[in-house]
């Protein structure tokens, strides 16, 4: 059901716009198709905050040729590839340092030495030639998708937050004008003051009723600017690639030739692949009518791809990226019946399993702020584990719990200056173990096949920068509605008050969180605190702002359920081993005694929080 989910998700994305939308913030794969080969910049300067390119890509820097980091760069949309420091690839789609001396790039790539991957804090730079210049698009040309989701498990609708600008007076021209600097064809304002962009459309994002959008914008009030957990969307198909990774040529019979004229700084790189199967990679280019055709060899198959292009004049200047030009003397439309390929990701059905227990996959990451949300969405499944996994598969649920805990330091530790913050950074630290699965539930990434879209071959010539004549679609609907059906992850400290004693709880078996509601429909009506005893919260009971006690004392019963389940059987079959050499009914007996102590010391003003009292609970109450 995930990956119908999934494939849907990317589906609904790709028949909204003119070239396909990978549906993921999950680093996709490297390009595998034939590419037109990107084109060597320049030497560039990366010493600023952000980085010189915005994305720092996965790929083992120990092993970093040019050609595997231009594929990841073209798999993943962007216009720009960069390699620095022997190795490490970066991908963007605008160059934010100050081009420098050629002779400062020298530092040989580890995985071939006879490239150059630029230097310390020194960036070698190419370029995708199939991108249209960013000076060429205006604010004008973003067409509004309408209201969108943005509150997928998986991550962010956009991924880029524009933080630099200010919320108390965002328009919706703001946030695309900062988009459109930035390079990124997608834009999106939220919750009346947000801006955010990306290159793709985050995994779980869905097309939403319009009445879901309904907070003005705070710069101006006839606009709006999203809702709560919902985007207004918007996506200017300029600045995407004309060829985008698996684009398919049309056939001779139904496709027009036009002029088309690059500049650039120098030759382009010799290949368009990334893998290190490959065998033979040619790519030529020539000032007259020719053909162009490129052969690659992946293991014992053979594909190869041929390309017409008639009159092209690849010209070397020193120029910086921004004024590589792509001008062609006219646009052409080309409808085809053919099959294109999406390449998707999909989550793990089983991220983490202890005994009968699998826990819910850890929403992704690429920041510290949002690294803290799945530090507290783990620790909120600890007591799930112990209550699910069965005997004797509940004793791995305390390596689940150090999982979390670390998760915990990692979040923290990644917040320092030029820390790399993510999902799967974190996994290549500390996998999940999950020794009932023999290994961690890891993402897996599948090709799907759909109906290729119409794609724009070029664009009117110009000598300046143009003034679209198309109408910007703002949205101005102030109808009022439904919000998100969830509410911000709460935090996973619970509500009830630790023991009187105030010991580590007896065999190690936490007290079940009790916190805020994350489910708006239920927290809405009434219900705003939850005992979270299930991955699936919407398994979980909640309960009145009247029955916060009540809230604890099931907690109670849960924590001492689990402590004679687990603590006081793993006591009876030596399980504990020499450190604890308790027996089944002294092992009871603490389980009890804890019970006591812990139900005598039940709060008697946290009932305030969760939006109860909004000094004691500002940003949940706001949120929900």
């Amino acid at each position: 059901m995930a990956s119908l989910t999934l494939r849907a998700a990317a589906l609904a994305a790709i028949a909204l716009v003119h070239v396909g939308v990978r549906a993921t913030t999950i680093e996709l794969p490297p390009c595998l198709d034939p590419f037109q080969p990107f084109i060597y910049s320049g030497c560039y300067a990366d010493t600023g905050n952000p980085h010189a390119l915005s994305l720092r890509s996965q790929l083992d820097q120990q092993d970093m040729t040019i050609e595997k980091c231009v594929s990841v760069c073209k798999g993943n949309g962007f216009r720009y590839a960069g390699l620095e420091y022997y190795g490490v690839c970066y991908c963007g789609n605008t160059v934010n340092g100050q081009q420098i001396d050629e002779e400062q790039c020298n530092y040989p790539c580890t995985g071939n030495s006879s490239q150059v991957c630029g230097g310390t804090d020194i960036i070698s730079v190419y370029q995708d030639p199939t991108f249209l210049p960013v000076d060429e698009v205006t604010v004008a040309d973003y067409d509004h998708l309408g209201c969108w989701t943005d509150d997928s498990e998986y991550g962010r609708a956009l991924a880029y937050p524009q933080d630099q600008l200010d919320g108390s007076t965002l328009t919706t021209e703001k946030c695309l004008q900062a988009c459109r600097d930035g390079g990124y064809p997608f834009a999106g304002t939220e919750f009346g003051g947000e801006c955010w962009c990306g290159v793709v459309i985050g995994n779980g994002t869905f097309s939403a009723p319009d009445s879901e959008c309904d907070i003005p914008c705070n710069g101006n009030s006839t606009q709006i600017c999203g809702g709560r957990a919902r985007l207004n969307l918007y996506v200017a198909n300029e600045l995407q690639s004309l060829e985008p990774c698996g684009y398919v040529p049309p056939p001779p019979e139904s496709s027009s030739s036009s002029s088309v004229t690059a500049s650039s700084s120098t030759t382009p790189v010799a290949s368009s692949q990334s893998t290190s199967d490959i065998t033979s990679s040619t790519a030529t280019t020539s000032d007259i009518p020719s053909s162009t055709t490129t052969s690659y060899t992946l293991g014992s198959t053979t594909t190869t791809s041929t390309t017409s292009i008639t009159s092209t004049t690849l010209a070397t200047t020193t120029s910086p990226p921004p004024t590589t030009t792509l001008t062609t003397a006219s646009t052409t439309i080309t409808t085809s019946s053919s099959i294109c390929k999406e390449t998707v990701t999909l989550p793990p059905t089983c991220e983490y399993k202890c005994g009968k227990w699998c826990s819910s996959p850890l929403p992704d990451w690429d920041s510290p702020q949002s690294c803290f949300p799945s530090h507290a969405n783990c620790f909120l499944q600890v007591s799930a584990c112990f209550k699910q996994a069965g005997w004797p598969g509940a004793l791995d649920c305390f390596g689940f719990a150090e999982w979390c805990s670390a998760l915990s330091t990692y979040c923290k530790g990644s917040s320092k200056p030029g820390g790399i913050c993510s999902k799967k950074d974190f996994w290549n630290h500390k996998p999940p173990s999950s020794p009932s699965l023999g290994g961690p539930g890891v993402p897996t990434t599948t090709v799907i096949t759909v109906p290729c879209l119409p794609v724009s071959t070029g664009k009117p010539t110009s000598t300046s920068i143009p003034t679209s004549t198309k109408a910007a679609t703002f949205t101005t609907t102030t109808t009022t509605s439904t919000t998100g059906t969830k509410c911000p992850i709460p935090t996973s400290t619970s509500l009830c008050n630790p023991p009187k004693s105030n010991k580590p709880p007896v065999g190690g078996i936490p007290l079940p969180v009790v916190t805020c509601n994350d489910l708006l429909s239920s927290f809405s009506s009434g219900h705003p605190f939850k005992l979270y005893t299930d991955s699936d919260s919407s398994k979980c009971k909640s309960y009145a702002r009247s029955s916060f006690s009540t809230a604890c004392l099931d907690a109670c019963q849960e924590q001492y359920d689990d402590c004679v389940d687990v603590y006081a059987k793993g006591c009876k079959e030596g399980k504990y081993g020499k450190d604890d050499s308790t027996s089944y009914a002294g092992a009871v007996l603490k389980c009890k005694e804890q019970y006591a102590d812990s139900t005598g010391n039940l709060s008697r003003y946290q009932h305030k929080k969760c939006g109860g009292n909004k000094a004691l609970d500002t940003s949940y109450a706001q949120a929900c």
